[in-house]
This record gives C-alpha cells, sequence and structure tokens, in this order.
C-alpha cells in the first residue's frame, strides 16, 4: 500500500514539474500606436500619472506626440485638479515622459 501511494505522489510531483517547465502563453505586447491610443485615451479620463502604466515599452513615449491636445471626454465632466478644459501631453509634466532618450529623425 506504501509503493503506491509513493508511486502515486512522484506522479504527482511529475506532472507539477511538467507543468511548470512549460512556458507560459503570453500575448505579443501591442504595437507602440496601441499603446500610444491607450496612453492618449486613459489620460482623457482624468488619470494623470496613472496612465504611464499603459505603455509596456518606454521607447514607445517617444511616439507619443508631445504637442497632442487632451480634451475632456465627450459625457463626462473635466476633473477639477490640475487638468484644464485642454491641455497638451508636454504640459501635464508626467514622470514617464521625462528625461526620454529617443532618437530624433
Amino acid at each position: 500500500m506504501a509503493s503506491v501511494k509513493l508511486a502515486a505522489a512522484l506522479a504527482l510531483v511529475a506532472v507539477c514539474a511538467a507543468l511548470a517547465a512549460t512556458p507560459a502563453t503570453a500575448f505579443p505586447p501591442e504595437s507602440c500606436a496601441t499603446q500610444g491610443s491607450y496612453f492618449i485615451n486613459c489620460l482623457r479620463r482624468g488619470f494623470g500619472e496613472r496612465c504611464c502604466a499603459m505603455v509596456e515599452n518606454p521607447r514607445c513615449f517617444c511616439q507619443v506626440e508631445r504637442e497632442a491636445e487632451i480634451r475632456c471626454v465627450p459625457g463626462r465632466s473635466c476633473p477639477s485638479r490640475g487638468i484644464a478644459k485642454v491641455v497638451k501631453v508636454a504640459e501635464m509634466h508626467l514622470s514617464c515622459m521625462r528625461n526620454l532618450k529617443c532618437k530624433r529623425a
């Protein structure tokens, strides 16, 4: 009886090891254009600094148009804290947009 329990335990360990060894299915990252649009849409909703998490690859911030105007989302009131009705991305002074090392063409 002990050998059956030992065999079952070893089988369970083998299955767990096999599952741990298989790579997790990872989705490919979104394109920089898509990440940038997520970022801009997040800013429009008034989340500010938290929108920096929308972009996985820091190099994608180089493609975000710094002169893009952020307007409030229609049907939602503009947040009164620090964001005007229309503001440019560069004027928001977000930490993720500072000290970017972008190659200029």
